[in-house]
């Protein structure tokens, strides 16, 4: 009773007209057991609440039978899904305002890696002038465009290389508890404390 009280508090403390575009979350890997699984519906249903309209997480784990068990867990899930591998992206979800991105083990410098591999290949074929690479002309060649605003660390101290680009000027904040344990107070303590601070962008 107490903290569905103290949830209703904080769902009116946060402004619905300052909300973060995009939200990351980083996990540990074995963070997507079976509870853990059903830790990403329930991300979802909080973030509808809101009115959240992206979000992107990463977990440290490329096993292909984790992909298979996403897939399968989230098949007519509310949302609109990208599960994203070293080998591609495979698309989920029965459509919805939500719109969630799952990194399995793809992450940041070896999308930086890519994208720069792209750049040289349109430089060789005279489709890109060296003098015309720029900070747009690398994100165009990134996976992931999203910029997130806010990058929640799930139970851990230390931040992974995941969206190393996107992510330089994004708020950051790391919760006591680890994903499985994860409750909506916790991540509402996230947005809230999100919109509190005062955003520099690098300045």
């Amino acid at each position: 009773m107490i903290h569905r009280l103290y949830e209703r508090l904080l769902e009116v403390q946060i402004a619905r007209n300052n909300l973060p575009g995009c939200v990351a979350v980083i996990l540990s890997s074995g963070d997507l057991n079976d509870r853990g699984l059903k830790q990403l519906r329930a991300l979802l249903e909080w973030s509808e609440s809101l009115s959240l309209s992206s979000l992107v997480l990463y977990v440290n784990d490329d096993a292909p039978e984790l992909c298979q068990k996403i897939a399968a867990f989230l098949a007519n899930a509310p949302a609109e899904i990208s599960l994203h591998t070293i080998e591609g992206v495979q698309h989920i979800g029965s459509g919805g305002r939500v719109k969630m991105a799952v990194s399995l083990g793809y992450g940041g410098k070896r999308e930086v890696a890519e994208a720069f591999r792209e750049i040289l290949k349109q430089v060789e074929a005279g489709c890109l002038n060296p003098e015309e690479i720029d900070e747009k002309a690398i994100e165009a060649c990134l996976r992931f465009r999203q910029r997130p605003d806010l990058v929640i660390r799930a139970g851990g101290k230390q931040l992974s290389d995941f969206m190393i680009w996107q992510a330089a000027y994004s708020e950051l904040y790391f919760t006591d508890v680890n994903w499985q344990q994860l409750r909506k107070i916790d991540f509402l303590r996230a947005i809230r404390d999100c919109q509190q601070r005062e955003r520099r962008f690098g300045r």
